[in-house]
């Protein structure tokens, strides 16, 4: 699967031949198929390399690992777009603003109302499956339509949130995109730390405050 795939490149360039070595012990046994027994020993195999990434590695570096793993591509065509909105407004709250205005995922913000404090943007992940997320009675429910990530979603482990800091290069692609320069990007909030959403603040450039 690309994910492991791209952990394995991204735990060489980051921590070298060795950490990743001892952190992927056992990917090649990991099952690829999409049973639920594959996907449990999949999420069984996330768990334990979390911990081995920690054990090995410093937060900032596994940070900057999980980053680097995101598999999927932020659509260019809105990255150019907000990019062009930015450069038409001339200022972050602004741009924010018609961020927040956004309807066009499943009629809430393609975007996820990203909120400024000082230097700091905040970006809140709007649930996966919003009609599910408003109709749900429990907390388990809320979570289920909440997350975004097949990986983990839905499971009983205690995985660490560290594994989220991979939605984080999701986040980064837009902004990097938007500043024409590279951003810092850390994990906030996340529903494997106990909160009730996942939350990535993204540091502005000096050249924007």
């Amino acid at each position: 699967m690309k994910w492991f795939e791209k952990f394995a490149e991204s735990l060489e360039k980051h921590a070298g031949e060795d950490v990743t070595m001892r952190v992927t012990e056992g990917l090649e046994s990991v099952p690829l198929g999409s049973g639920k027994h594959a996907r449990e020993e999949r999420t069984l195999w996330i768990k334990s390399a979390m911990d081995r990434l920690e054990d090995l590695c410093d937060e900032e570096t596994g940070n900057q690992v999980l980053i680097d793993t995101c598999p999927h591509t932020y659509p260019k065509t809105r990255i150019k777009k907000m990019r062009a909105a930015f450069r038409r407004v001339g200022d972050v709250d602004s741009l924010l603003e018609m961020m927040r205005e956004d309807t066009s995922y499943r009629g809430g913000s393609y975007y996820d109302y990203p909120v400024r404090e000082d230097k700091v943007i905040y970006v809140t992940k709007v649930p996966y499956n919003p009609d599910a997320y408003e109709a749900a009675t429990t907390e388990e429910e809320k979570r289920l339509a909440y997350c975004h990530c097949p990986l983990v979603k839905g499971s009983d482990e205690e995985i660490s949130a560290t594994f989220c800091c991979c939605s984080g290069g999701w986040v980064k692609q837009l902004w990097e995109g938007v500043f024409e320069q590279s951003v810092e990007v850390e994990l906030s909030e996340s529903l494997l730390k106990g909160d009730n959403r996942c939350t990535h603040a993204v540091r502005i450039p000096d050249a924007f405050l």
